[in-house]
């Protein structure tokens, strides 16, 4: 997908690291910018994405990705390589 071009955009925009309060507030700039680049067939395919995911449970190779921590309510991310 895209998120690796969003958050390269977002560190240049922000001229700061991830996580830092002013890459986060570049973050939907440099999503909204990608977003504009992308195809019809390519929205197509994200608003399908995200239809099923609304519907149905992540996939598992993204459950993986995450694990409670400090309470069932607390998501924290533990891999992010893609």
């Amino acid at each position: 997908m895209n998120r690796l071009k969003i958050n390269d955009l977002a560190k240049e925009l922000s001229g700061d690291v991830p996580g830092s309060e002013l890459y986060l507030r570049n973050y939907h700039k440099a999503w909204l910018q990608v977003e504009k680049t992308l195809s019809e067939d390519e929205r197509q395919m994200y608003r399908a994405l995200a239809k099923e995911w609304t519907e149905k449970k992540l996939p598992e190779d993204m459950q993986k990705r995450y694990v409670h921590g400090n309470g069932p309510s607390r998501l924290k991310l533990t891999y992010s390589s893609h």
